[in-house]
């Protein structure tokens, strides 16, 4: 249900862009519908005032008198995109539960175990011996060629999942740690954290889907994922989905990469009149209308995941990393050689370069800096999902980790540190202002054009399919 309402509230600003395509498919089938049988006046006059809104809308904004069907203006602009959403979210499911792990393994190039290496053995054992305390399925184990120090457990459910450590990580860890950590990601996988991730990542992907479908008019790859898509998608319901086939499309949805309407008015170069005329009566009204909505429906995603899906999810998900820490107490009966990882991890490098699109899954992440932006891609835009050093020792040391946490800070103190300086603050207060600013102003601007395109069609339909008497329908 959780993710349904996600889905729903993800779509609502692709419906300034799909909605006049509607709306005008609608205008002319009432048109040539008209023809075989006279539709009633207040149809027509529902039609017209929905086509013409925009003089109205901009009557009411001067402050004069204006008939403005506000409601079903409502309806139509933003009901189709949370549809299309919640019609694709289904099929994005099913293809990920078809590609299972499989999709981020193919991310996070790994190896199987040498057991002639100590430090691997143990870690395979040690995992046996946490799933079978813990009672539940035992994972495979999978070593990543990485100095980093992480570890980390994929899957989509309890029964499928892969525990992924980097050779830092053993290098780094002594046993005892190595077992804390291990009965960690066991505990979160027994907890169900791995089907959360999966419903988190599912409406990242559906996102990805969504914006390519709008992109395509544009863009050939985005026209080529979508075809994919549908193929992937037509085969998985008929029982023939090919292996790998998957993998690809949700692999391709998970990191989408955001087009550039730039790309295209600069690659065109027409060669002919033909060309030129393509360039001005076509292609640029396109790049100005569905161009700029989908830098709106890209801008739209990262303020949503920011400050609308983002906070309840980051917080949710810390406290599972809390809940799952208490686990491998639990498990482990040895409190202190799980603080001693935390320190360590906090005080390594922890970034697996292929692991962003998917780092809200290991035990310990770094934060989204100036330096690593453009690497949030996906559910590494999520801020706040990573479980800090200091909080988190602070609650082991409630579990009985002695010292854990060091001498006890003051909560002002706390606050200062965790907030910075105020120069930092202000800076981020303002950049977060800015860009629902601009996120707004780019949203209106599309939700104007659409309305103008659709200003525009309803008045060419009225003029073309003149009645008896001379006069347009509307």
């Amino acid at each position: 249900m959780v993710g349904a309402i996600a889905v729903a509230v993800a779509g609502i600003p692709l419906g300034a862009v799909i909605s006049p395509l509607l709306l005008g498919g609608l205008l002319l089938a009432a048109h040539v519908a008209d023809l075989v049988a006279p539709l009633p006046p207040e149809e027509w006059e529902s039609l017209r005032r929905t086509a013409l809104a925009l003089p109205e809308i901009w009557n009411a904004v001067r402050g004069r008198p204006a008939d403005v069907p506000w409601g079903t203006l409502s309806l139509l602009l933003l009901a189709p995109g949370s549809l299309l959403m919640l019609l694709a979210w289904p099929l994005v499911r099913r293809l990920s539960r078809a590609a299972g792990a499989g999709t981020i393994l193919r991310r996070l190039p790994s190896r199987e175990p040498d057991y002639a290496v100590l430090a691997e053995q143990q870690l395979a054992n040690v995992v046996q011996e946490m799933a079978v305390a813990a009672g539940v399925p035992v994972p495979a184990v999978r070593i990543i060629e990485s100095p980093a120090v992480n570890i980390v457990a994929i899957g989509l459910t309890t029964g499928d999942a892969t525990i992924l450590a980097t050779e830092g990580f053993l290098a780094r860890m002594n046993r005892d740690e190595r077992q804390a950590m291990v009965a960690h990601l066991v505990g979160s996988v027994g907890n169900g954290d791995l089907e959360i991730a999966a419903v988190v990542l599912s409406v990242i992907e559906t996102w990805g889907l969504v914006t390519a479908i709008l992109e395509s008019v544009l863009w050939k790859r985005q026209r080529q994922l979508v075809r994919d898509f549908s193929v992937a998608a037509a085969r998985s319901l008929r029982g023939t989905l090919r292996p790998g086939e998957a993998d690809s499309v949700i692999e391709r949805l998970l990191v989408a990469e955001p087009a550039d309407p730039m790309e295209v008015a600069m690659a065109y170069q027409p060669s002919s009149c033909l060309g030129v005329l393509y360039g001005v009566l076509l292609l640029g009204p396109l790049l100005a209308t569905v161009g700029i909505a989908s830098i709106t429906a890209r801008h739209a995603s990262a303020l949503f995941i920011t400050i609308g899906f983002g906070p309840w999810l980051a917080a949710m998900w810390r406290a599972r990393r809390r809940l799952a820490d208490a686990t491998a107490v639990q498990l482990t009966r040895h409190p202190e050689a799980l603080a001693g990882a935390v320190r360590k991890l906090g005080d390594s490098d922890i970034a697996v370069p292929e692991g962003w699109p998917v780092n809200f899954l290991f035990v310990a992440w770094v934060g989204i800096e100036e330096g690593n932006v453009e690497k949030a891609v996906g559910a590494g835009q999520i801020i706040g999902m990573r479980l800090e050093t200091a909080p988190r020792l602070e609650h082991l040391e409630t579990l009985g980790a002695t010292g854990a946490a060091g001498p006890r800070v003051p909560l002002m103190a706390r606050l200062r540190r965790d907030l910075g300086s105020p120069r930092e603050l202000a800076f981020a207060i303002s950049m977060g202002l800015l860009g629902i600013l601009m996120s707004g102003v780019l949203l209106a601007a599309s939700l104007a054009m659409a309305m103008g395109m659709l200003l525009l069609f309803g008045t060419l339909l009225a003029w073309v399919f003149l009645n008896p008497a001379g006069r347009p329908r509307s």
